[in-house]
């Protein structure tokens, strides 16, 4: 990948591990915890996710921003200048307008370095996902030495077959983002509701299932990996959480108990995606046969 750059955004939750490991760069985005602003990286400097959820928990207002032209500019134009070409992959046009931002970047930028490329790719991922895939790309891209035109074409084959299922466990959280109506969250509340969200082809959220109970919500995730046809048994499962370890742990020794698969990860969801899914969210990922959409 000597002659290309691979970007992305700190939604995808990569590590700071395999950001060092794979040269990936990730452009960070704005959050906000209470009246005070913070910025989103991959090593969380500025804020650490157990002071974010702390805060959301007790109360404190949670809210971000999406990645504005000038931002991505910015971050382009630096690889740009090292003599090398970008490939960027983050956050879905069906969740936040920061693709659409992308684009924009890269369409001026092109026309002020002529014959260089850029490839914003539209994620139908979201979080854990779209950190999923890219990881997966750059370690495939490695290992066999691709080219910039077969990294994007694994990118964009491979991420159709992306199962991502989310269990959340605070329905005020996504009122106030707007993707559940205050009625519901409350009889939902009330009755002890955990909805599983997914995202359909065009990466927009979806309600799949309305589950009672956390149990029962942890189990269904379960089922989603059986019934989806889990495609190789050597490749990764991703469990995400937010602030949700305990979930989390449980989630892996069930996955390696009955023999899904033989290697499981464990990834923190950050301030930016925490906060709209809230405190206590938990989530598979993983290639799938079946890929469900809603």
């Amino acid at each position: 990948m000597s002659d290309f750059c691979l970007v992305s955004d700190v939604t995808a939750e990569i590590s700071q591990a395999n950001v060092d490991k794979y040269g990936i760069r990730v452009v960070p985005m704005t959050f906000f915890l209470g009246d005070k602003e913070y910025h989103q990286y991959p090593d969380n400097h500025e804020l650490s996710m157990k002071e974010f959820y702390e805060g959301q928990v007790a109360g404190l207002e949670t809210k971000s921003s999406q990645i504005t032209p000038a931002e991505f500019t910015k971050v382009f134009e630096e690889i740009l200048k090292e003599g090398k070409d970008i490939i960027y992959y983050g956050l879905s046009s069906g969740l936040s307008g920061t693709y659409n931002s992308s684009t924009i970047a890269a369409e001026d930028l092109m026309e002020k370095y002529p014959g260089r490329r850029i490839k914003c790719i539209n994620a139908i991922c979201a979080s854990v996902g779209e950190g999923y895939i890219f990881v997966k790309a750059a370690k495939k891209a490695a290992e066999e030495n691709l080219s910039f035109d077969e990294v994007v074409k694994y990118i964009e084959e491979t991420q159709y077959s992306i199962c991502h299922w989310f269990m959340v466990d605070n329905l005020d959280q996504l009122r106030k983002g707007g993707r559940i109506s205050a009625v519901s969250a409350i009889v939902g509340s009330a009755l002890n509701i955990c909805p599983i969200i997914t995202t359909n082809r065009e990466g927009e959220l979806r309600v799949a299932a309305k589950v009672r109970g956390k149990k029962k919500a942890m189990s269904y995730l379960i089922e989603r990996i059986e019934e989806d046809g889990f495609k190789d048994q050597n490749d990764l499962i991703m469990v995400g959480h937010a602030n949700n370890m305990e979930a989390a742990e449980k989630l892996k020794a069930d996955i390696l108990e009955k023999g899904l698969a033989k290697d499981v990860e464990i990834a923190d969801i950050g301030p930016v995606i925490g906060s709209h899914v809230g405190s206590g969210m938990c989530a598979v990922l993983f290639c799938g046969e079946n890929f469900k959409d809603i």
